[in-house]
C-alpha cells in the first residue's frame, strides 16, 4: 500500500505531504481544483513520461516521493530483486537531467516501470494499466486457478522446470550438433594422426637404445681391436694373469711366516679374480663382435621414422596423449547428443502432459470466472455487459500452451472485443471495479487508482459502486476521485483539495480528521453549499445520528 507521498514544485503543487491509510482513500474538491494533479505526481514517481514542464519553478527541479508499505505481497519472489518491508521511491525531474531512486539509491526509469506492476494499478478515462494488459491476464486466471484448485500450482510449478530444463536442454543440443558437424573433418584428421604414431609404435627410450646401437655397429673394427688387444695383454703366457698367478704364489708363502698378510691376500685373490673375469668378457666380446650391414640400415630407418615423427608432433607420446584426449571429447559430444535427446524427449512429454492438467483447469475456472464477473458489472448497473475469458491454444512457452485475453462488451449490439480495444469511456473504471472486486484476494498489486470513477452515473449506480469499492477496499488499498457524496461517504480517508489564488495558483490538500469536517465535505458534495438539508443527507451517509 502506499503510505504516503510528498510531491515539491510540481505543476501547481509547491509543496504538499499526504499520509494514507490502508482501505479507501477518497479524494474531492471542485472541478479543475487539482485532484488529478495528485495522481499524476504519483504516477511519475512510478516512471510515466512527463516533460519538464511539470515543474512549477523552473529554478530547481521538481520532486515526488512515495513510501509504500508491501507486507501484504512478497515481492522477492516476484521481481529480480529484492525489498525492505518499507520502499520509498523518488523521482526528480530537472530541466536538464531526472534522477530516479529505490530505498537511495540510484535506479533508472525501467525499474520503477517494473514495481509499478507489483504495486500500483491506475485507472482513469485516459488511461488504464495492468488489467487492460493482456500479458497480465493469463496471471490473473492462474492466480484464480491456484486458488480453488489444490493441485494447479504444484503442476504448474513442475510445468515451469521441465519447461525451463528442455529449453536449456534444446539450447545445448543445437549448440552441440552444430558444433559436431563441424568436428566430423576434426575427427577424421585426430585418428589420422593417432593411427601415424601408433603405428611407428615406438616405445619408451627406443630412440636411446637404437643410437646406441647404432654407434656400436658403426665402430665394429674398432672395438674388435681394442677389446681383443686387451684380453690378449691380459691373458697370454707372457700375460699380467700370468704373472699375477706367480706373485700370488709368493704371496701365500708369505702369510706363512705371517699372518697379518692374509688380509692384503684376500684383496689381492679379489683383484686377481676380477681380473681372469674381465679377460674372459673381453675375449667372448670381441669374438661375438661382427658387422652387420642390414641391422644397420634397419636402425637408420627407424631412427628416421622417429625423427620425422619428432618434427611433425614435437613429443610423440604428450602429442598422442593430446591427440586422444582430443578425440574422447569430440567423441564424447556425439554420444551427449543421444542422452540430450533421450531427456529432451521424455521432459516433453513430461511438458504436454502438465501443460495439459493445466489447461484442463484454466478453461474450467474461465466459465466460473467469466459468470462472477459479469455479476459484479450487473451490480454496477451494467446490466447490457457481458465478460468473457477465452483460452486459446499456442506453442508452448514458460506459462503453458494458452493465450489468455479478457473480452467484453458493455451493449448489447456490440460483439465481444479484447479488453485492451474497450477499455475507454466512462465505463471503463467501472468495469475494472468489476474485475478488481473479482479478483481481489488474489490480486498481485497492492494498490488501485480510480479517477473520476463516477462519471456518467448517478443514483443507483453511485451506491452500487460505492458498495463495489467498500468491499475492495477490505482486501486492498483503493483511491478514488469523485463528486458522488455517496462513494466518498464510504471512505477510510478523505481528502479535500482546492487551489488557492493569492500570488499564484497553488494546489491545497486537507485531511479530513474530525467528524464535523467530514460532515460538512459530503454536505457540500450533495448540494454545492452546506445547509440543514444537505448535512441531514450527510448524516445519513456516514451512519450519524
Amino acid at each position: 500500500m502506499i503510505k504516503s507521498v510528498l510531491i515539491k514544485n510540481f505543476i501547481l503543487i509547491d509543496e504538499l505531504f499526504l499520509e494514507f491509510e490502508n482501505g479507501f482513500n477518497v479524494l474531492t474538491g471542485e472541478t479543475g481544483a487539482g485532484k488529478s494533479i495528485i495522481l499524476k505526481a504519483i504516477d511519475t514517481a512510478l516512471g510515466a513520461r512527463v516533460s519538464k514542464d511539470v515543474i512549477l519553478d523552473k529554478t530547481k527541479p521538481a520532486l515526488i516521493e512515495l513510501t509504500f508499505s508491501h507486507s501484504k505481497k512478497d515481492l522477492k519472489n516476484l521481481l529480480k530483486f529484492d525489498l525492505c518491508e518499507e520502499t520509498v521511491i523518488s523521482r526528480e525531474i530537472g530541466l536538464n537531467s531526472q534522477k530516479c531512486r529505490l530505498n537511495g539509491a540510484l535506479v533508472n526509469l525501467d525499474t520503477l516501470k517494473e514495481l509499478r506492476e507489483y504495486l500500483v494499478d491506475i485507472h482513469s478515462q485516459n488511461q488504464s494499466y495492468t488489467y487492460v494488459m493482456p500479458k497480465y491476464h493469463i496471471e490473473l486466471l492462474d492466480a484464480y486457478c491456484a486458488s480453488v484448485d489444490t493441485d494447479f500450482l504444484n503442476n504448474y510449478n513442475c510445468y515451469k522446470k521441465a519447461y525451463s530444463e528442455l529449453c536449456e536442454i534444446s539450447k545445448k543440443l543445437n549448440s552441440l550438433k552444430e558444433n559436431n558437424s563441424k568436428n566430423l573433418q576434426e575427427i577424421d584428421f585426430l585418428k589420422f594422426q593417432l593411427n601415424e604414431i601408433d603405428s611407428a609404435e615406438i616405445y619408451e627410450n627406443e630412440e636411446e637404445e637404437l643410437n646406441s646401437e647404432l654407434e656400436v655397429l658403426s665402430n665394429v673394427q674398432t672395438l674388435k681391436e681394442l677389446t681383443y688387444g686387451v684380453y690378449y695383454s691380459l691373458g697370454d703366457d707372457d700375460g699380467i694373469n700370468n704373472a699375477l698367478s706367480k706373485l700370488n704364489a709368493s704371496l701365500s708363502n708369505a702369510v706363512s711366516y705371517d699372518k697379518k698378510l692374509e688380509e692384503v691376500q684376500g684383496s689381492f685373490i679379489e683383484a686377481y679374480e676380477n681380473l681372469k673375469y674381465c679377460c674372459d668378457y673381453l675375449r667372448e666380446y670381441s669374438q661375438n663382435l661382427e658387422d652387420n650391414p642390414q641391422r644397420l640400415n634397419e636402425i637408420n630407418e627407424r631412427l628416421s621414422l622417429i625423427l620425422k615423427l619428432k618434427r611433425k608432433y614435437g613429443d610423440i607420446f604428450e602429442a598422442r596423449e593430446k591427440f586422444a584426449a582430443q578425440l574422447s571429447e569430440i567423441e564424447g559430444d556425439f554420444s551427449s547428443v543421444d542422452e540430450l535427446e533421450a531427456r529432451q524427449a521424455k521432459l516433453s512429454r513430461e511438458a504436454d502432459e502438465l501443460s495439459c492438467k493445466i489447461s484442463n483447469v484454466r478453461k474450467k475456472c474461465t466459465d466460473e470466472l467469466s459468470k462472477l464477473i459479469v455479476e459484479q458489472l450487473r451490480k454496477l448497473e451494467l446490466s447490457k455487459a457481458e465478460f468473457e475469458i477465452q483460452v486459446k491454444e499456442k506453442p508452448l512457452d514458460l506459462k503453458g500452451a494458452d493465450d489468455v485475453e479478457f473480452f467484453i462488451t458493455t451493449n448489447v449490439s456490440s460483439p465481444l472485443a479484447p479488453l485492451a480495444k474497450v477499455a475507454s469511456g466512462g465505463e471503463i473504471s467501472r468495469v475494472m471495479l468489476a474485475i478488481k472486486t473479482v479478483f481481489a484476494n488474489v490480486d498481485m498489486v497492492s494498490s488501485i487508482i480510480f479517477d473520476e470513477i463516477d462519471t456518467g452515473i448517478s443514483g443507483k449506480a453511485s451506491n452500487a459502486v460505492a458498495q463495489a469499492i467498500s468491499e475492495l477496499s477490505n482486501n486492498i488499498q483503493v483511491f478514488a476521485i469523485t463528486h458522488q457524496p455517496i462513494i466518498a461517504a464510504r471512505a477510510n480517508a478523505h481528502f479535500v483539495v482546492s487551489k488557492s489564488q493569492n500570488e499564484k495558483t497553488k494546489v491545497c490538500t486537507k485531511k479530513l480528521q474530525s467528524e464535523n469536517e467530514r460532515l460538512e465535505a459530503i454536505a457540500s458534495l450533495a448540494s454545492g453549499e452546506v445547509n440543514s438539508i444537505s448535512v441531514s443527507f450527510a448524516k445519513e451517509l456516514l451512519n450519524i445520528n
